[in-house]
């Protein structure tokens, strides 16, 4: 039996704004209340969109069908699996996984010195991300709140069912400038030369790592496509970018 969908509770659910952060599309918002981008403008309080130079219109399940040439059932699914689905899984204690320095680190010029610091390891007890490197992460609250993997063999990374991305090394962080980057590996290379930084772990920038890096006052983006980000972190920081 095929999933049931209640499309007028996910167009009405859903605000354009959050879908446009989810898909890292850039926008300005104007003082009557609408969203403008390349190719659409958003009525903000009808959650409904245009295209001014094209016939396309609708609401938010329209829009991400367009974008990534969906089927409507297909896009409205992916709306409700990420925005609108909670996990019905009871709450677990977090593992405490032993986190073993190996020869990849090395050859990717991590220290055991460092690899201990930044708690980063090879996991060898039984676990999900067994035979995976694991990134011990931390939430806004500089709390453990899980791990994130790398398979080594693969050149893929990992993410446990249920991980929430918040801002990778944050809670380490005391300086005022940061640099911001959208993977682990080029923080951790910042990091080796002494720069204070952090990661976004992704492309896309959620609420919560948004105020994360709000506390910043300068923060230099190292992202390929930043136009969404920069617009969103400029409301309380300076920011500069670079794509290097």
């Amino acid at each position: 039996m095929s999933e049931f969908i209640n499309f007028s509770e996910i167009s009405q659910k859903i605000p354009f704004k959050d879908l446009l952060d989810w898909l890292n599309i850039p926008y300005t918002a104007t003082q009557n209340g609408e969203l403008k981008g390349e190719g659409f403008i958003i009525t903000t309080s009808k959650n409904l969109y245009f295209n001014p130079i094209g016939e396309d219109k609708g609401s938010v399940i329209n829009f991400l069908a367009k974008q990534k040439g969906l089927d409507l059932r297909i896009a409205a699914l992916e709306l409700k699996k990420n925005f609108l689905m909670e996990s019905k899984e009871p709450k677990r204690e977090l593992p405490n996984l032993e986190l073993h320095y190996c020869k990849f680190l090395e050859e990717k010029g991590i220290s055991q010195e460092m690899a201990k610091e930044y708690e980063i390891g090879l996991v060898k007890q039984h676990s999900i991300i067994s035979g995976k490197l694991a990134f011990k992460v931390y939430d806004e609250l500089s709390n453990h709140s899980g791990y994130v993997a790398y398979n080594i063999s693969k050149d893929e990374w990992f993410f446990p069912k249920g991980f929430k991305r918040t801002l990778y090394n944050a809670h380490r962080i005391t300086a005022q400038e940061v640099v911001l980057t959208i993977s682990i590996w080029e923080t951790l290379d910042y990091l080796e030369k002494g720069i204070p930084s952090v990661s976004l772990i992704g492309k896309t920038m959620t609420d919560k790592q948004a105020e994360q890096l709000a506390k910043f006052i300068n923060i230099l983006v190292i992202h390929p496509e930043p136009e969404n980000i920069l617009v969103r972190l400029a409301r309380n920081s300076y920011v500069k970018v670079s794509s290097a």
